[in-house]
């Protein structure tokens, strides 16, 4: 039984062998140098910087382990002998069969970035991880994504935003990407799972701490339901860590570089959201913005962003899946993507027309007036008979919108 309480049965048969790699190395050598990179992993000072400068300075992996801590000390720069000493403490241990076996016993699967099913998106980052914990559709890493971010702190506005976007881009074929926290994370998994198993696009977490230490543990029922539709869990980390400050900026990287663009939902002008932002911006990935409310402190981020170019501005996933033309989605573009929900069914002509014209905009009578051409009267009777319906909403400020 799976962290996730997933049987054996459940895992994707078009996984690749851990054994197979994109290094070109002989079937022991990548056993071998998989397992390396396994231990290597256990400690919590090496990353992907560290062993890159080894095997620069001896060829591989494999070879380090034929030298003294001072003679790779001496070699490396950026390693001191005690840390050389851990090095060789590891690539000696037994840390990596033991990882492979509790991963075997819990239908997890280790990638490192030996394997073809790691995803080239991370293979390519100076800080890639040495090592992904998987469980569900490993498939998904490589298939086109899109992050949805925002604080934990968020408004019921920036939820139904990031549910309204989520369940969109699933259901047009792009897997949604979050970082399993509560607020805006959370809501665009549930957005993503809201499209239906059925659905083209998936959604993917990615923990900021070990798959059997779920940060905060309330989140552990969607990881569960995640993998259980279909979707994908992943983390870094290794068996037993648990979340710290630094964790989650780490995780906020991986969120960024796997996707093709990070929206951003919520966010003030602090906090972890923005380290994701400014990841995507540092990888080239296109980085996208709700307005938000120009009183609201929660958005200030998200206008900071839009006001200094670094973001577009979106108000619909249409603005982000039109760009997604040209990508090489999952089954390729489709034929026609899912049309906006119908008008719904007994509305009046009047009351059909400030529908429409409500979108998914939050109005005014005066606006809806102003937008449709009807008289106030006619307008103010509609939205009495739309309120009847359950049609609308009333929000602050006189506005309405459409019922979700």
């Amino acid at each position: 039984m799976s962290a996730f309480e997933t049987d054996h049965s459940e895992r994707n048969s078009n996984e690749s062998s851990p054994l197979t790699t994109a290094g070109g190395l002989s079937f022991s050598d990548a056993a071998r140098s998989r397992a390396a990179l396994i231990a290597l992993n256990r400690l919590p000072r090496v990353g992907a910087a560290k062993v890159r400068s080894l095997e620069r300075a001896f060829g591989s992996l494999l070879a380090v382990q034929e030298h003294s801590a001072a003679e790779i000390a001496s070699r490396c720069k950026e390693l001191s002998e005690p840390m050389a000493m851990e090095i060789l403490q590891a690539l000696a241990s037994q840390w990596a069969a033991e990882e492979e076996a509790r991963a075997k016993a819990t239908n997890v699967r280790i990638l490192t970035w030996l394997d073809e099913a790691y995803p080239e998106s991370l293979r390519a980052l100076s800080a890639a991880p040495l090592c992904l914990y998987c469980v569900g559709d490993i498939a998904l890493l490589r298939q086109a994504q899109v992050a949805i971010i925002g604080t934990r702190a968020a408004s019921l506005y920036g939820k139904e935003q990031a549910q309204r976007f989520a369940v969109r881009l699933a259901s047009a074929g792009v897997h949604v990407t979050s970082g399993l926290a509560e607020g805006i994370d959370a809501a665009a998994h549930e957005g993503a799972l809201a499209a239906g198993v059925g659905a083209p696009g998936k959604t993917i977490a990615v923990l900021g701490a070990a798959l059997d230490c779920v940060y905060p543990a309330s989140q552990k029922p969607l990881a569960v339901r995640i993998v259980r539709a279909g979707g994908l869990v992943i983390s870094e980390y290794p068996f037993g860590r648990h979340a710290d400050a630094k964790t989650f900026p780490q995780r906020n990287r991986i969120v960024a570089a796997m996707t093709k663009g990070t929206l951003v939902i919520e966010t003030a002008t602090k906090g972890g959201t923005l380290i994701t932002a400014n990841y995507a911006m540092e990888f080239g990935r296109t980085l996208y913005a709700l307005p938000g409310r120009v009183d609201a402190h929660s958005f200030a981020g998200n206008l900071r962003l839009i006001r200094n170019g670094d973001a577009r501005l979106v108000t619909c996933p249409e603005d982000i899946l039109d760009e997604f033309g040209t990508l090489d989605l999952r089954e390729g573009r489709p034929e026609a993507l899912p049309a906006e929900p119908q008008i719904p069914p007994g509305l009046s002509p009047e009351e059909e027309q400030l529908y429409k014209a409500l979108g998914s905009d939050e109005l005014t009578a005066d606006e809806l007036a102003a937008k449709t051409g009807l008289s106030s009267v006619a307008v103010m009777v509609a939205l009495v008979g739309l309120r009847f319906k359950r049609r609308i909403n009333d929000r602050p400020g006189g506005r309405v919108r459409r019922a979700r």
